[in-house]
C-alpha cells in the first residue's frame, strides 16, 4: 500500500509542476504549437489528478472528523478540512468549464483575440492556479505519509 501512495503521490505531483510550468508558458508557444491540443491531453491528466486528491483529502478529512473529543480545532482537522474543500471547489470548477469544452468544442472558448467567452478563460485561470497548488500539497502529503 505505501507503494500505491507513494505513486499517486508523485503522479499528483508531476502532474501540478506539469501544469503549473505550461500555464505560464502556453502564451510564448501559441504561434509555434496548438496549445488547446495540449491542454486536451491535460485536462485529462488534471482530471485523474483531482479525483484521487478527492479520495485522499475526504479519507483525510474522514479520519478527523470522526473524533469527537471536544477539544476544539485542532492544526490537523483545520489542515484535512481546508484540503478537502479546496479539492472540492476546484474540482466542481474544472469540471464546469471541461464539460462546456466538451459539449461545445473549442469554439466555446473563442479565440484569444475575439469577443470570445471570456468567463471561461477566467475559470480557466483559476483552475489553472488552483490546481497545481491542490495537486502538489496532497501529493507531499501522501508522499509523506505513505507509510502509515
Amino acid at each position: 500500500m505505501s507503494g500505491l501512495k507513494k505513486l499517486a503521490g508523485a503522479y499528483m505531483m508531476l502532474v501540478a509542476v506539469v501544469v503549473a510550468v505550461f500555464f505560464i508558458i502556453n502564451t510564448f508557444l501559441a504561434d509555434s504549437l496548438d496549445v488547446l491540443s495540449i491542454w486536451y491531453v491535460l485536462d485529462v491528466l488534471m482530471l485523474i489528478g483531482l479525483a484521487l486528491a478527492l479520495i485522499y483529502n475526504y479519507s483525510r478529512k474522514s479520519g478527523v472528523d470522526g473524533g469527537d473529543s471536544g477539544e476544539g480545532v485542532t492544526r490537523g482537522y483545520l489542515e484535512a478540512n481546508v484540503a478537502f474543500f479546496v479539492t472540492a471547489g476546484v474540482t466542481i470548477l474544472f469540471l464546469h468549464n471541461w464539460f462546456a469544452l466538451l459539449a461545445n468544442g473549442s469554439d466555446y472558448l473563442g479565440s484569444s483575440g475575439s469577443d470570445g467567452n471570456h468567463q471561461s478563460w477566467v475559470i480557466w485561470a483559476a483552475v489553472d492556479t488552483v490546481l497545481p497548488i491542490v495537486l502538489g500539497v496532497t501529493g507531499c502529503h501522501l508522499w509523506k505519509n505513505a507509510s502509515e
